[in-house]
């Protein structure tokens, strides 16, 4: 697991936590907008296309693999759907995949077993 990703996820959520942001969402939390990942994925090929591709068109190709390939990255609710976050695109970052899968099964085996509303904060032990 990339400790600068897991650090950047755990700062973010602890910092909602603090702004009274995250609670238990109601279970089972509404699903994914399919729709809104994938223009938010051309989106970026976009962007790494007109910034990459005439310049680096090696480095073009192998972002866009990584972003592509849900192995190595997948795109992140920052603000949890479990902890009540949105589905938009501005809550939406890529992380690595293992990071993004550990965190939100981490997060959710604790909470669990909470009332739904229930207000939650992060404490990250260094």
């Amino acid at each position: 697991m990339p400790k600068a990703q897991f650090r950047r996820k755990a700062r973010a959520l602890q910092r909602l936590g603090e702004e009274n942001m995250l609670f238990k969402a109601i279970n089972p939390v509404r699903p994914r907008d399919q729709n809104r990942r994938r223009a938010h994925q051309q989106d970026l090929i976009r962007r790494i296309h007109r910034q990459y591709g005439q310049r680096n068109p090696d480095f073009s190709r192998r972002l866009i693999s990584r972003i592509t390939n849900a192995r190595d990255m997948q795109l992140d609710h920052v603000h949890e759907l479990q902890l009540g976050g949105a589905d938009l695109r501005n809550n939406l970052r890529y992380l690595d995949a293992f990071t993004n899968r550990e965190v939100g099964n981490q997060i959710r085996q604790q909470i669990r077993n909470l009332p739904d509303g229930t207000p939650i904060r992060i404490r990250i032990i260094e």
